[in-house]
């Protein structure tokens, strides 16, 4: 048996579990002649993504996919209670006075949020539970190069999303009307963003450090 698989640290393990997970979810995508937004493979990288979705059973995936979604609708009440509180903070008030361009960006912030950190944490959570549930046998997960390739393009496709949406989001917001444009970027945007900024931040950093232990 390959030493990098009865080796495997607890980071790795973690991490080859969302790439195990992942895997299942793009092959049912690709299974229909379909794909996301963003989210495109190689013909190459597809196959690796069904040859790792061979190892999971149907039942084991659909729950998976159940924990994803109620993890994910926590995850936006909790980011949406933070963010209504965070604004209240920093004098952003949800009442008929406050300027539209304030509430706007306020909203398109909690979306990047939303993207960027709830549904990760969703999928991480999931991963998590399940593998300890179904307990995923080590030799069924992806190597470490595959792990640390598929999670690294994850993480990017999650990062150039959050990016889209963001610019999309502030070239309609110089459309808003209002007169609180700058105030609203200095006050509101970098607080409520900051969340995401760490999230990813984090992301990289434990994937270059499993890439560094290889």
């Amino acid at each position: 048996m390959n030493q990098s698989i009865v080796s495997r640290s607890a980071l790795e393990r973690f991490l080859a579990l969302v790439v195990r997970y992942w895997a299942c979810n793009m092959t049912m995508v690709h299974d229909k002649g379909q794909s996301w937004p963003g989210f495109g493979y190689t013909e190459e990288e597809q196959g690796t993504l069904r040859a790792i979705a061979r190892k999971v059973g149907s039942f084991e995936f659909f729950v998976w996919i159940a924990l994803v979604a109620v993890f994910f609708i926590v995850a936006i009440a909790g980011i949406m209670a933070i963010s209504y509180y965070l604004s209240l903070a920093l004098g952003v008030d949800p009442k008929p006075s406050t300027p539209e361009s304030v509430l706007y960006v306020a909203l398109c912030c909690e979306l990047v949020v939303c993207m960027s950190v709830g549904f990760p944490l969703a999928m991480l959570m999931a991963s998590w539970l399940v593998g300890r549930w179904f307990a995923a046998a080590d030799a069924d997960l992806p190597d470490r190069a595959t792990t640390v390739h598929f999670f690294d393009k994850l993480v990017f496709q999650i990062t150039r999303m959050a990016a889209i949406v963001s610019l999309v989001g502030l070239a309609l917001w110089l459309l808003v009307p209002g007169d609180s444009k700058f105030w609203s970027l200095s006050k509101v945007v970098l607080p409520l963003l900051s969340p995401a900024v760490a999230a990813l931040t984090a992301a990289y950093y434990f994937s270059a450090r499993l890439r560094r232990s290889s």
